[in-house]
């Protein structure tokens, strides 16, 4: 995938979730409010990083676990089923978190070699996306008091929705003027 092509999606995912909290903005605050204990959308994102995690690791050719690879592979599965199955307490936070942690992969891979002063824009937003994984895996309560917080004024949830429009729009310029 092209760094423009990244850009572009990245700014239209921004645009298009930020609209959403505009123009239906008691909906977004009560899908906000159910999303840490929503097991559909838990399941959901497990399925998605999931799969997204095993395309990446069939990827991987280090020759110190070749031997390994499809036993590790199965183990996989068979924890995700497990996760499923027995993890089921804030499960959307914990996949998003997984989910998030893949994206930001993608981002980095997608930005190593970008050749460009904006490009440090991108593994930005990566790392941000890696921290938030990390604190909501470590403690996945967090992700419902952040999203209470923000839901309990409907200003904030505004202010958060614009920042995130205008980095999408910011997104959205680069895709469209090539930045490689």
């Amino acid at each position: 995938m092209s760094l423009s092509c990244l850009s572009l999606i990245l700014g239209a995912i921004l645009i298009l979730s930020s609209a959403f909290v505009f123009v239906r903005p008691e909906q977004t605050r009560k899908f906000l409010k159910a999303f840490p204990r929503s097991l559909p959308i838990g399941y959901f994102f497990l399925i998605v990083s999931t799969v997204w995690f095993l395309y990446y690791f069939s990827l991987e050719n280090v020759s110190d676990f070749a031997a390994m690879k499809k036993p590790m592979f199965i183990a996989f599965i068979v924890i995700a089923v497990g996760v499923g199955l027995y993890v089921k307490d804030f499960l959307a936070v914990r996949a998003y978190s997984i989910f998030m942690f893949l994206a930001a992969k993608l981002i980095y891979d997608t930005a190593r070699y970008a050749d460009c002063c904006w490009a440090v824009l991108f593994p930005s937003v990566a790392t941000v996306l890696v921290f938030f994984g990390m604190w909501f895996t470590a403690t996945p309560c967090r992700m419902r008091d952040v999203l209470n917080w923000l839901t309990d004024k409907p200003k904030r949830l505004n202010i958060l929705a614009g920042f995130r429009a205008l980095l999408g729009v910011i997104f959205i310029i680069l895709g469209i003027m090539g930045v490689h």
